[in-house]
């Protein structure tokens, strides 16, 4: 395993945050899911991703922070999915269909009180979903992103969000992907120009 890159020194407005948990659904990341065949439920495991996320969401809820699951959802046979992509491919072939096990959130990181839920049909959680109008409306310019898969969906909504001038901060350990070499590989390159890369410890302790 090579070194990650991360920046734990950070600072955080909790005033200004709000806490994505993107794709965490049983078809990303857990055995006997649609993608299971990919490595994704190992790396999750090893990432110990979904506990760190839980325990992240925990601490942002505590706090006011908003909390915002982005779930990649289709109807059945997934109509008005543009199959332009492999990972597309995956999804029209019987993944992440409405109402299935598949399509639910992991156990323990399912919608809570007061959390927010967008549905989307592409990699970026920005892409034809009211995610910028939901940021604005609760006044958050800082955004946490976790979840799955993290050189696809995460790296996406990172590059995305800065673009649209947020500040986008990556906690590794709570994103997985399907095997550590393509984490790290988004970790130590793609992502560090586009967001603050740390890990959870590091943001729960900027929120003090």
């Amino acid at each position: 395993m090579a070194d990650l890159e991360l920046n734990t020194d950070i600072t955080l407005d909790a005033a200004r945050c709000a806490l994505i948990i993107q794709d965490m659904q049983n078809d990303v990341i857990m055995e006997g899911g649609a993608f299971a065949e990919s490595g994704a439920p190992a790396h999750a495991i090893d990432q110990d991703v979904v506990d760190n996320s839980v325990r992240l969401a925990a601490a942002c809820r505590e706090r006011g922070i908003p909390v915002i699951h982005v779930w990649y959802v289709v109807d059945e046979g997934a109509p008005g999915l543009k199959v332009n992509a492999p990972l597309f491919e995956g999804v029209a072939g019987g993944a992440l269909v409405r109402g299935t096990w598949g399509a639910a959130a992991a156990d323990g990181l399912e919608r809570q009180d007061g959390d927010f839920v967008i549905e989307k049909m592409r990699m970026s959680a920005w892409e034809g979903t009211n995610l910028e109008q939901l940021l604005a409306g609760t006044g958050r310019d800082t955004v946490i992103v976790t979840g799955a898969w993290t050189n696809m969906s995460i790296e996406h909504t990172a590059r995305t969000g800065a673009d649209k001038g947020y500040f986008m901060v990556v906690p590794e350990d709570a994103c997985s992907t399907m095997n550590q070499d393509w984490h790290e590989a988004s970790i130590n390159y793609a992502l560090q120009n586009v967001s603050t890369v740390t890990n959870v410890d590091a943001v729960l302790s900027a929120l003090g």
